[in-house]
């Protein structure tokens, strides 16, 4: 199950729906077979005390999920969700939010700092300890996990349960069957999303029997009656093994010389440790400057061969947005946001607007983020990131003559911009119905009306009737009913 790429809770912007449907984006539904996840309260007493041990992980870019397996703060998860590409030898900052579902009073997120002790990328795992702070205490966590350690094949026809945050959001449960296996990997029956990495499987009884690490294809999904559903994990037996093998050598140690190449591979490993330095070659390197060095050769490229090949070009442009934020007032984050010089500044100015450029060039289409949210966090404060954000988003719509769209309200309503080319954001969003099929982009749809909210253009008794409307619309995805249900859970109404 691969991980959950974000950025920041207001950042967020996948496009949501699929299906057909009439001018209201409804379609009918009769006569399938389609999946569900279900409320930790719906769960047996096995599962809701289970659920306890797990909780939602964010670090660099990313969100998924993991489960603690003993009282002293000991947490398994996915190599790709806290191993060899996310976290060093020497350990990393990771937000983590306890008991975050349906039915349980919000809890803020902790920031702790997490050690690599056993990782192995063939199956998928990573096993850390988790501490309040480096070289500080370990976590206390009451509530965990133990495992049943059964090789793969023994694990055939078990019924299992997996406990996990898809997307990132509320926690949730699915069911399902093992009902095969490969090497060390079994398939089951049950639904997960992008998000449920580093999930536990459990089985009856509340034990490990699996980590999920995989999901199925979107070409082996749909069936002529619903979807066929499956996820991809490791068995308990070959983990348990795993734990007691030394770290593998591709784990890096952010003290260790590299090579600029090597850094940028794996940069997100030097932002999650709040490395503010790089040996390279024998020299001590500023991170930000290797990555806007590589951002210019990229930018100075006139041989795009497609929108994925600029895209991929761009990745350091587009990680360098995840380290920067120059904001004392920001919301905090896990990883090691820097703030580079004035002078340089500039330069990222300069670079998130050619990024922008490039993109129109290449496509016509606006890369919204460049201009507005990533020219927001080169600012000093909260307040003149709003405003410098505004300005540039404004200017990037108009230039390019773009359409209003509900992408594009998104992007306005998160800079508290009250109008676009004579139409009203707000009543453009809460007029939704009137775009044909509304439900297909209801994602940010759902984005846009919380973000009216929360610049005071709608009031908690409009937003929740909104909410509950596009909720109940046939043609909105499984994706944006998680946004909705956080997005109700965060004003206290779930």
């Amino acid at each position: 199950m691969k991980i959950l790429q974000v950025m920041t809770p207001l950042v967020l912007m996948f496009l949501a729906g699929c299906g057909g449907g009439g001018s209201d984006g409804s379609a009918s539904n009769a006569g399938t077979d389609l999946p569900a996840l279900n409320d930790i309260a719906t769960a047996s007493t096995v599962v809701q005390k289970a659920a306890k041990a797990v909780v939602l992980v964010r670090t660099a870019g990313a969100a998924a999920s993991g489960s603690f397996i003993s009282a002293t703060g000991l947490f398994l998860t996915n190599n790709h969700v806290l191993g060899d590409t996310v976290c060093p030898r020497e350990g990393c900052y990771v937000q983590i939010t306890f008991l975050r579902q349906r039915g349980q009073q919000r809890q803020q997120p902790t920031i702790v700092f997490a050690v690599p002790q056993s990782v192995d990328v063939g199956l998928d795992m990573a096993v850390v300890q988790m501490y309040d702070n480096p070289g500080g205490n370990k976590l206390t966590t009451p509530d965990y996990l133990s495992f049943n350690a059964q090789p793969p094949a023994a694990l055939i026809g078990t019924h299992v349960t997996i406990i996990g945050h898809p997307d990132g959001r509320l926690k949730k449960w699915s069911d399902g069957v093992i009902f095969d296996t490969a090497g060390s990997w079994i398939k089951s029956t049950n639904y997960s999303l992008p998000g449920n990495s580093g999930s536990p499987a459990i089985d009856d009884n509340g034990q490990i029997v699996g980590l999920i690490h995989r999901g199925p294809t979107a070409q082996d999904l749909f069936t002529s009656n619903g979807a066929n559903l499956y996820s991809v994990g490791t068995a308990s037996a070959p983990l348990v093994t795993a734990m007691t093998v030394p770290l593998p050598a591709v784990m890096i140690s952010t003290s260790a010389a590299t090579t600029t190449d090597q850094f940028l591979a794996r940069d997100y490993v030097y932002l999650n440790a709040h490395a503010t330095s790089v040996q390279v070659d024998g020299v001590t390197a500023n991170p930000l400057t290797l990555l806007g060095q590589a951002c210019d050769a990229a930018l100075a490229r006139q041989d795009f061969l497609s929108p994925d090949d600029l895209t991929n070009a761009l990745t350091p442009c587009f990680h360098a947005q995840t380290w920067i934020d120059c904001r004392v007032n920001a919301s905090p984050v896990p990883y090691g946001v820097v703030c580079p010089a004035n002078s340089d500044s500039l330069a990222w100015a300069g670079r998130f607007q050619k990024m922008n450029q490039l993109q129109t060039a290449m496509n016509g289409a606006l890369d919204y983020y460049s201009v507005s949210f990533a020219m927001s966090h080169l600012q000093s404060t909260t307040g003149a990131g709003y405003s410098a954000g505004a300005q540039s988003l404004l200017q990037a719509m108009s230039g390019s003559g773009a359409v209003l769209d509900f992408t594009g309200a998104y992007y306005l309503a998160a800079f508290n911009v009250g109008s676009y080319n004579g139409a009203n954001i707000k009543n453009y969003v809460t007029n939704y119905q009137q775009v044909s099929n509304y439900g297909q982009q209801a994602y940010n749809i759902a984005l846009a009306g919380d973000l009216l909210y929360y610049f005071g253009s709608l009031q908690k008794s409009d937003l929740l009737p909104f909410l509950t409307q596009l909720y109940g619309n046939r043609n909105t995805s499984t994706g944006t009913k998680l946004l909705i249900e956080d997005i109700q859970y965060g004003l206290d109404s779930l």
